[in-house]
Parts: structure tokens; sequence; C-alpha cells
């Protein structure tokens, strides 16, 4: 879709400025007025179009410097971020170790930035509440951009933030760079497009298994495995059951369940506290039940999330760990995998690939 755009300039005389206020813009001679936009019902004014494409490349120029630098893992992305206060920030892939554990993202890296430098201002005279917002992401990948082929999808672990709500909203607005026919466009994604179940917030009070509704993927997915409703439904109790019998969140108090199916066998587990900084995630914890018992070979064909949605802190960071979710997707599970969430009204029976956007792939190696 090519957005709707606010000619609120002169498009001559801001032309006229682009040379001035836009240098990288100039330097890499891209024509922003006629760059086609492909959004989600997003409208972007003409000169907010020139700024977005000018911060884009900033962060380009950063990733860029990033693999020059030595960046170990020869990946690099950038990130430039605003809040809603209009303050922005770059970041690039932070890469210690050869083999990416000890790592954060280039969204991560930017929005730590800008929060601490918001921080730091507010140190100054501490007047009124500290406000901090996410509004814009800009993201870009270490390539000439005459390479661009697919937008950047962020990682499940940068998903993981932005599914929370103390610093991001439905309106948080992410951009990238993508190709179209072989004309290079500006992506603008509304974050609610990549985790369209981020207002969907569960009931760990009720559980009413006459109101269950399935989307058509989980249709095509549940002939696809063989699972019955009458599988459903004992998964959903098993996540249920478990919610009840078991705490061990006593630190965050946000008790979370996860059942899974794995051939015609349920496995359970709960969230587990070490710290008010370290715990487990029920997802995992299920699954490596179930590789003990059956080895590594599993396929998990669904998920149930039974739990509550916020922390002692009031924040609602979500029941499912998306974070969980992603890293399964790479080898237990897949796309088509059964995801069963007890929401306020319902029972909704989805997928894996309706909860998350696909994955983002750049081939890399380590050097």
């Amino acid at each position: 879709m090519t957005i709707n755009l606010k000619e609120n300039q002169n498009i001559s005389s801001l032309n006229q400025k682009s040379n001035n206020n836009f240098p990288l813009i100039q330097q890499y001679g891209i024509d922003v007025l006629n760059m086609p936009i492909v959004c989600d019902d997003v409208d972007l004014p003409i000169n907010k179009k020139y700024l977005i494409v000018e911060k884009m490349l900033e962060a380009h120029k950063l990733a860029l410097a990033n693999i020059e630098a030595g960046n170990i893992t020869n990946r690099g992305f950038g990130a430039n971020v605003c809040d809603e206060n209009n303050n922005w920030a770059l970041g690039a892939n932070f890469n210690n170790t050869r083999n990416d554990i000890s790592s954060i993202c280039a969204e991560r890296s930017a929005i730590v930035s800008l929060y601490n430098k918001a921080l730091y201002q507010y140190s100054l005279n501490r007047t009124g509440e500290f406000k901090f917002k996410i509004k814009y992401i800009c993201m870009v990948q270490s390539i000439d951009l005459n390479e661009t082929k697919e937008s950047i999808i962020p990682c499940e672990d940068c998903l993981s933030w932005f599914n929370t709500n103390r610093y991001f909203d439905n309106e948080t607005l992410i951009f990238s760079f993508e190709k179209k026919d072989n004309i290079l466009c500006l992506k603008a994604s509304k974050l609610l497009s990549l985790l369209p179940y981020k207002n969907h917030l569960c009931d760990n009070k009720n559980l009413n298994l006459s109101k269950i509704e399935y989307t058509k993927k989980a249709l095509c997915a549940m002939e696809y495995f063989n699972i019955s409703q009458y599988d459903i439904e004992n998964l959903i109790k098993s996540a249920y059951e478990n919610y009840g019998k078991k705490n061990f969140s006593n630190i965050s108090t946000q008790n979370v369940s996860a059942s899974i199916l794995v051939d015609n066998d349920i496995y359970s587990a709960s969230k587990i506290d070490w710290t008010k900084r370290w715990f487990l995630e029920p997802l995992e914890l299920a699954c490596a039940n179930a590789i003990e018992q059956k080895g590594e070979g599993i396929r998990i064909k669904a998920i149930s999330c039974f739990g509550d949605e916020t922390t002692k802190t009031g924040y609602k960071d979500g029941v499912v760990s998306i974070k969980s979710l992603g890293r399964i997707r790479q080898k237990y599970a897949n796309c088509d995998t059964l995801l069963i969430l007890n929401l306020k009204n319902n029972i909704i029976v989805t997928t894996i690939g309706e909860y998350l956007p696909q994955k983002f792939i750049q081939g890399y190696k380590i050097v």
C-alpha cells in the first residue's frame, strides 16, 4: 500500500533544504520524494519521510563501521531510534563472543543508549514525571543498499522487549528498506502488525472450554498433525491444572504455566524465579522435559499457555514468552505448531506463524 503524503511543505523548498539538512540523502543519491512507501496504514508527512530516510542512512553508516572495526561475527546491523520527545540515538549489534551467546542486537543497543540519554537529562533537574516511550525504530543491514531485498524483521529477543508495555505501544513504528520490483522502498510497519496478539490479554481466573475459536491456519495445522478438539481441550486443562498446582515465581509473582503436546504425550512446566533478574521460562522447561524423555528428535505439535499477565510491578508483560517461541521454532517446532491462549472472552487456537513474524535470515560467517 502506498500512503497518502501530507504536502505540508513546498516540494522545491524541501529539495533545497535536503542539501543542507539531509547530507546523507544527498551523498547516497536517493530520490526521497519519489521513493515508494510500503506500509501498514501509516500516515507519514513528506518532511518526516526525509527525516526517517536520513536517520536510516546514519544507521547504515554505523553498521558498515561496525564491520570495518572488526565485528567478529562479520554480521552488521544498525538502528536509529526516537522517543516521543523526538530524541534520537544510534546503536549497532554488539557481539562479545564468536558464537553470539553474549551479544545484543542493534535495536536494543540503540534503545538502551536513548534511555540513558533521556534519564541523564531528567537527572539534571528531576522535575515532573520521567516519561520514556519509543516512537520510531529504524533498522538497516551492513550491505550495499542496491543489494537490499527483503525488510529486516526484529529477532525474537528484540520482539520480547517490544511486546512489553512500559516503553512500547501499538503506535510504535518500525522502518526498514526493501526492494519492490527492483526499486528501493521505505517499509513502515506498526508494531501491532508484527505482534498481532499484543493486546489480547489472557485470563487467569476462568476457563470456559465451550468458547474455543480456531483460526483457519490452526484448523489446517490440526489436520496436518492429526490433532482433535479433544487433544486441544486436554492440553488446555493440563496448563490450567499445572498453573494451580505450582508457583515457583514467588519473586516476580508472575505465575505462568505451559503445556506442550509431543506425539500423544503432554509435558507441563511452570515459570521458576531464581532472583529478581533471572528466571526460567515454562515453555523451555516443558520442552527440556520432553527431550529428556524422548530424545532430540521431538516435534512439538501444540502449546498451551496459562497464567498471569503481570508481574508485581503491574506492567503487562504477557503470558506467552516471545523469546521462548522463537527459540523452539528453530528446532523443535515450526510456524504450523498450534498455540492456545485463554483470553478474557474466549479461548483462541492459533499458530506460532500467526503469533510471530517470519524470522529474518541473513547468511553470515564467523571470522
